[in-house]
C-alpha cells in the first residue's frame, strides 16, 4: 500500500516536465504512476545539474559508506520551506552546535547551516568533538549559550559522553539528529547527558533531501512523510515520488536504497512510516548469500553487546563477495557465545562456517570502524586482503 496521495495529472504533467530537462521519457500509454519509469542516481545528477545552470548549487555527495558515491547539485535554499512547513525543531532563541563534519561534499553539516539561517537561529559549526575535547571547549560553549545540538548519533554519543567525562553541563533542550540509526547505547548516553531534550529527525539523503520528519512527539524511530510526496514500498527500494515547488529536486519515482512500510506513530499525525533497513544489504561468503542486517540484528540483541559491525575482507570477486566476513562488536560480551548464537540463527552461515571454520571471525574491539569523511559507524566495511 502506497503512503501518502498525489493526483495522477500533476504526477503526469511533472514526468513530462523531467523529461524535458533530459530525465527519463513518459510512455504515451502512461495511465497511472505504475506506467511510469523507474529513476535512479542518474536523472537526479541529469535533472539537479539543469537546475542548477540557472539558480547555483551546492555539489554534494551521498554514498561512499556502504556504496558507490553518487553527485547531486542541491540548490542553496535546501527545501527548507517546504520543510518548515510541518517540521520547525529551531527557532529565534535557538544557539545550535553543528557537530557534522564539514567538507568532502557531505550534506549534513551544511544542511543543519541552511535549516539555522532559515530558522532565524545562531550556529556554531564546529564539526565534531572527541571527548578529550570537551574540557577545553566547555566554557566558550556554556559563555555562548549552546541550547541545541545536531550531529548523527555516533557524534552526539561522543559529545554527551565527553561532557560526562568533563564533569559539566549545558542546557541541550533540542536534538536533530540524522544520517545512521541509533543504538541502544548511544541513545541511552545521550538522554542520561540531556534527559530534558526533545529529539528530532529529518529522514532523507543527499541526492533527494528531506522525505520525511520525526518530532518528541513521536516513536523514535518512525517518520511522517512530507506533504507533496508518495512513496510506492518495494522489496527492492522504495520509490519516492514528489510534485510541486520549492523541492530541492523534483522527483519521479525514484529507487530509494531502504525497504519502508507504513506504520501508525503515537503522534497520530498521518503518512508515517517505518524504515526497515537497506534493501541491498545482502554479502556473498564462499557462495552462501547473507543479510548483512540479520547478523547484526542477532548480535545486537545479546546481553552485553553495545554495537556491531561487519568487516568483509574481499576476495577480488566483487565488491560484496567475501573470503571472510568478521563480526566486531562493542561490550563486555563473549565472542564465542555470540558466534555461536549467530550460526545457530543463520544455518547457512552455519554450513560455511563448518566447511571453512576461519572464514566467520567474531571478535571484541574497543571501538568500531567509521567513516572519516563522516564520523558514521557504517554497518559494514570493505577492505582486501592486503588490508587486514
Amino acid at each position: 500500500m502506497s503512503i501518502g496521495h498525489l493526483d495522477w495529472q500533476e504526477v503526469l504533467s511533472q514526468a513530462q516536465k523531467l523529461s524535458r530537462l533530459g530525465a527519463l521519457t513518459v510512455p504515451d500509454s502512461a495511465s497511472k504512476i505504475e506506467d511510469l519509469h523507474i529513476s535512479g542516481p542518474e536523472e537526479i545528477l541529469q535533472v539537479s545539474k539543469a537546475n542548477a545552470i540557472t539558480a547555483g548549487a551546492i555539489l554534494m555527495s551521498s554514498g561512499g559508506t556502504t556504496g558507490k558515491p553518487k553527485l547531486t547539485y542541491t540548490p542553496y535554499h535546501q527545501a527548507t520551506a517546504r520543510l518548515l512547513r510541518e517540521w520547525r525543531p529551531l527557532g529565534p532563541d535557538s544557539v545550535v552546535l553543528n557537530l557534522f563534519n564539514p567538507g568532502r561534499l557531505w550534506g549534513a553539516h551544511y544542511f543543519i547551516q541552511t535549516l539555522a539561517e532559515k530558522s532565524q537561529s545562531v550556529s556554531a559549526p564546529t564539526g565534531p568533538f572527541i571527548p578529550s575535547e570537551l574540557t577545553a571547549w566547555l566554557e566558550v560553549l556554556q559563555d555562548v549559550g549552546v541550547n541545541t545540538l545536531a550531529g548523527a548519533p555516533t557524534g552526539l554519543a561522543d559529545f554527551a559522553q565527553g561532557l560526562k567525562n568533563s564533569g559539566g553541563n549545558l542546557p541541550i533542550h533540542t536534538i536533530i539528529w540524522m544520517a545512521e540509526p541509533w543504538t541502544k547505547a548511544k541513545y541511552d548516553t545521550v538522554q542520561s547527558v540531556f534527559p530534558n531534550a526533545g529529539f528530532w529527525c529529518d529522514y532523507g539523503s543527499v541526492e533527494t533531501n528531506s522525505i520525511a520528519i520525526n518530532t518528541p512527539k513521536c516513536d523514535l524511530e518512525k517518520y511522517h512523510l512530507l506533504e507533496g510526496q508518495l512513496i510506492e514500498p518495494s522489496e527492492h527500494g522504495a520509490l519516492l515520488t514528489r510534485i510541486g515547488n520549492d523541492w530541492t529536486v523534483p522527483l519521479i519515482r525514484y529507487r530509494l536504497g531502504d525497504l519502508i512500510q507504513q506504520t501508525t506513530c503515537r503522534c497520530g499525525r498521518p503518512r508515517a512510516l517505518l524504515v526497515e533497513g537497506r534493501a541491498d544489504d545482502d554479502v556473498s561468503l564462499c557462495s552462501a548469500l547473507l543479510s548483512v542486517g540479520q547478523i547484526l540484528d542477532i548480535a545486537t540483541r545479546e546481553h552485553d553487546v553495545e554495537e556491531a559491525q561487519l568487516v568483509l575482507t574481499q576476495n577480488g570477486e566483487t565488491r560484496k563477495s567475501a573470503s571472510e566476513l568478521t563480526l566486531i562488536f562493542t561490550g563486555s560480551a563473549d565472542p564465542e557465545v555470540i558466534r555461536n548464537r549467530v550460526l545457530t540463527r543463520i544455518h547457512n552461515l552455519a554450513s560455511v562456517a563448518q566447511q571453512y571454520p576461519g572464514a566467520f571471525i567474531v571478535k571484541q574491539v574497543e571501538r568500531l570502524r567509521r567513516v572519516k569523511r563522516t564520523n558514521k559507524v557504517p554497518p559494514i566495511v570493505h577492505i582486501s586482503d592486503s588490508n587486514k
